[in-house]
């Protein structure tokens, strides 16, 4: 039988992750959830409330104490996992920025973009026709191992603090060539699509960006494009491959075949810093085309994954968790409902260990998926409004103004909500929450503070 993991302390100190959907920035994601945390008796820190005005000193720092971050932000367009970190957890995200991570992503053939995704203007278009599966395994190696990067140049990459096209718009010489990294990379192809003929025939359905750089901006990229090509030839460093600029009139369906671009899915394990959008885009070149990503999801990062251990998790039965089986977690209601504070608390650890022995056999690895979170928000929309209806029927009924304030403070809605049973969004965090070490206050070693586990 699978060993339970660790009852966590309250308040939670650590990491776990969830899926970001494609569309919002990583920290609006971030926003969204943070009122659902701030709720929750899993994050409750009674300091915090005999303190609720806490002021925003520190970074990462809620107005009510609560400590929240992110381990390695996703462009709006890419989806997948986002590590989370909470109170004590943010002082753990650094190392997510260095791990290696794992990603598939989507490239569609036949046009660059600035920003080399399907959010960007188109910058060139080139031929696409009769480029096959093969062409592409082919290719790959040359991505494969330890590779040499440029950053993308079309970004709003920097250099002494000012972007790149800024040297360009003023015609002054870069300070010195942009320096390239080392990364390294493993590539496998999944899948090759070419693109739909007729709708539901099987083939993909993406389509070129609709909007193409102005006639200004380009000349500003293809001077950008030679200002980067001397600097690095002067410096003898690696030059990244660049898109022709002037070829801007190749149409979207192939006046040969009448037919639409394809598609090409790959799966990389890539090391910290690696630009994966560039890949695709390079892959593009490589092909005598041109490529730009129009789906990218990170499937792993670090010991978290997008899926995890998810099935056997369900395939372990019984030890599913309170959601599976019905459980009530809830702490001081009923017949052992008591009014000691202390013994409340108390009594809420129990609670919480309770749900933590039935949520977890691992814990999960897996991220918990976005409609999660959404059914979560969605219900707190619908408890504000109920209680906004209590309060005004508790008015109408000729509640005194101590009465409502003592039903209908912000305290004492926040202490109602802690009283609940937990959600199911709280339940799939305890299954994937990863605790970090504490320091025990007052003891030292010689080799610095002692620590203890939530």
């Amino acid at each position: 039988m699978p060993k339970a993991a660790p009852t966590p302390a309250l308040p939670l100190n650590g990491l776990f992750p969830i899926a970001k959907p494609s569309g919002p920035p990583s920290m609006r994601i971030i926003d969204s959830i943070t009122p659902l945390l701030l709720d929750s008796k899993l994050f409750h820190d009674p300091e915090r409330q005999r303190q609720p005005e806490v002021k925003k000193r520190k970074k990462n720092l809620t107005h009510l104490g609560l400590k929240i971050g992110q381990g390695g932000t996703l462009d709006p367009l890419a989806d997948g996992v986002l590590v989370i970190g909470v109170n004590r957890g943010t002082k753990h995200l650094n190392r997510f920025l260095e791990c290696s991570k794992e990603y598939e992503s989507t490239g569609l053939l036949g046009a660059a973009t600035t920003t080399y995704d399907s959010e960007g203007p188109i910058l060139s278009t080139a031929p696409f026709d009769g480029i096959t599966r093969e062409d592409v395994e082919k290719v790959l190696d040359q991505f494969r191992g330890e590779i040499n990067q440029v950053p993308p140049i079309f970004s709003a990459l920097k250099m002494d603090g000012k972007p790149l096209y800024e040297y360009a718009r003023e015609s002054k010489p870069l300070p010195r060539p942009i320096p390239t990294r080392k990364c390294t990379v493993s590539i496998d192809l999944i899948d090759f699509q070419p693109a739909s003929v007729v709708q539901g025939d099987g083939g993909h359905t993406y389509r070129w960006p609709s909007e193409h750089l102005k006639e200004d901006d380009r000349q500003v990229f293809r001077k950008l494009t030679e200002m980067v090509h001397q600097a690095q030839e002067a410096a003898h460093v690696p030059d990244a491959p660049a898109p022709k600029i002037e070829r801007v009139d190749s149409p979207e369906q192939s006046p040969q075949t009448g037919l639409r671009p394809a598609a090409f899915s790959v799966r990389m394990t890539v090391s910290s810093g690696t630009y994966v959008r560039s890949i695709i885009h390079e892959i593009g070149l490589a092909l005598g085309s041109a490529a730009h990503v129009v789906k990218l999801t990170r499937t792993r990062q670090g010991e978290f994954s997008l899926h995890g251990d998810e099935e056997a998790l369900l395939k372990a039965g019984p030890g599913g968790g309170p959601a599976a089986q019905g459980v009530d977690v809830q702490a001081g209601t009923g017949e052992n409902e008591v009014e000691d504070p202390e013994e409340a608390a108390l009594n809420s650890d129990a609670a919480i260990a309770t749900a933590s022995a039935t949520d977890v056999a691992g814990p999960s690895t897996g991220s918990i998926p976005w409609a999660v979170w959404e059914r979560a928000m969605k219900e707190r929309e619908e408890m504000i409004a109920r209680e906004k209806a209590d309060q005004e029927e508790a008015a109408a009924s000729g509640a005194s103004a101590e009465e409502l304030h003592e039903q209908f403070s912000r305290e004492a809605i926040a202490t109602k909500r802690r009283e609940l049973p937990l959600k199911e969004w709280e339940h799939e965090v305890l299954r994937r929450f990863v605790s970090v070490p504490m320091p025990i206050t007052g003891s030292h070693s010689k080799d610095g503070p002692a620590f203890r586990h939530h």
